[in-house]
């Protein structure tokens, strides 16, 4: 869908989705930082190859897409790492251990971040205003 034929109350709705979504993926990634270690041992614990650099690249990923996602910056591409990153910890640290709570959790972060690739980012976005101002330069130079 194009931004510039969505309404406002649709771009209101995204930016709502994408702030919720957003501090949930800083707030995970907070507790992680904080206990990096442990993560990072939970990593080694499961049998993940490689877990020292996957944990602190998730991490860091995870601060990344999430401040794209908020911001509505290189927001599909944000968005696609963000799932992946889910994708990611869904079958590492999940996987034997079916609570409903997490398989639940990481369906609804799935489903919102589906959406917002295929809707986008809304006009509320620093994608859409670079976007704008991209278009008015580039008239300003047609019609010099």
């Amino acid at each position: 869908m194009n931004a510039q034929k969505q309404s406002k109350t649709l771009s209101s709705m995204i930016l709502t989705q994408r702030i919720i979504i957003s501090l949930a993926f800083i707030f995970l990634a907070t507790g992680e930082t904080l206990h990096l270690n442990a993560f990072i041992q939970n990593g080694i614990d499961i049998g993940l190859p490689y877990a020292k650099i996957l944990c602190t690249a998730a991490v860091i990923l995870t601060f990344i897409s999430s401040a794209g996602v908020l911001a509505g910056l290189l927001f599909r591409t944000s968005s696609i790492i963000a799932a992946v990153i889910t994708l990611f910890s869904s079958f590492f640290f999940f996987a034997g251990d079916f609570n409903k709570v997490n398989v639940v959790g990481s369906l609804f972060a799935l489903a919102l971040l589906a959406g917002f690739i295929i809707i986008g980012p809304g006009k509320f976005s620093l994608d859409y205003y670079l976007k704008k101002k991209k278009e008015k330069e580039n008239k300003r130079i047609l019609f010099r």
